[in-house]
Formats: structure tokens, C-alpha cells, sequence
């Protein structure tokens, strides 16, 4: 089973302006960007306008590292805030693994999101832990 450790970096309606800047600086490209608007779409929370542009995910690889990059706009959910916009995932096929870490990571810290399924990931949630590091936690399966 693969299990693997990325870097996270949220942006402020910035995302695709750092994708741009990064790709110069370390000679690489992303390797795909989604918008709001190419994610499924939930009747009874669409889109705002204002976010269909922006990035909701894209990656690439710095230095032999996976970094992901997004933008967090205005009514997400959390709060955008500067200094505090990298998260470190946990990406595995090994479901005790990510349930085990989870429950770790959350002793002492705080929930953001529980562990559910989402359009991207058979389980995914996030947790800040008792020393301030966010985390991301996916698992999934390969098909």
C-alpha cells in the first residue's frame, strides 16, 4: 500500500497567479487545475458566481514533492488567514491507517472537518492539531 505526505497551499483568490509564478521559478508545470465551476455541482449549494474561476484544486511537483494548490475564497467554511495556509496531507490506500491518524491527530486539536466521503475521496477530513499544524487527510483507492 502507498502512502505518501504533501504539502497544501491555500491561496486568497490567488491560486492561479501562484501556479503561474511557482511553474517559472522552479521550471515545472502543473499538472492539472479545476476550477469551482468544473467541480459537480450541488443544487442545493451552487456555485457562487464570484468562485467559478478560481482554483479549487491543482497540483505539481517542487523538488520531488507534491504540493497542491487552491484558492479559499470568501463563505467557504474556514477562514483564509495569512501565515497559516499550508497543510500537510496524508494520502493512502490503507483505510485503518487514515482513521488511525485521524483520531491521533485530533487528540488535543480540533476537527474542521470529520471524516466523510467526498466527490474526490472515498474518505477525507481535516484537523488542526494540538500544536496548530493543519492537516489533511485522504483516502482513497486505487481502481
Amino acid at each position: 500500500m502507498i502512502t505518501m505526505l504533501e504539502v497544501y497551499l491555500n491561496f486568497k483568490n490567488q491560486a492561479a497567479e501562484a501556479i503561474a509564478f511557482y511553474e517559472t521559478v522552479f521550471d515545472v508545470k502543473s499538472e492539472g487545475i479545476m476550477t469551482f465551476a468544473d467541480a459537480p455541482q450541488d443544487p442545493e449549494n451552487p456555485t457562487p458566481e464570484a468562485w467559478k474561476e478560481l482554483i479549487i484544486n491543482s497540483s505539481m511537483t517542487i523538488e520531488g514533492v507534491p504540493v497542491m494548490i487552491s484558492d479559499v475564497p470568501d463563505g467557504m467554511g474556514f477562514p483564509f488567514i495569512e501565515g497559516n495556509n499550508v497543510s500537510l496531507v496524508i494520502s493512502t490506500e490503507d483505510e485503518a491507517k487514515i482513521d488511525r491518524i485521524f483520531e491521533r491527530l485530533s487528540e488535543g486539536g480540533k476537527v474542521t472537518m470529520p471524516l466523510g466521503e467526498t466527490f474526490w475521496s472515498k474518505k477525507y477530513g481535516m484537523v488542526v492539531d494540538k500544536f496548530g499544524i493543519n492537516w489533511m487527510l485522504n483516502y482513497y483507492m486505487e481502481p
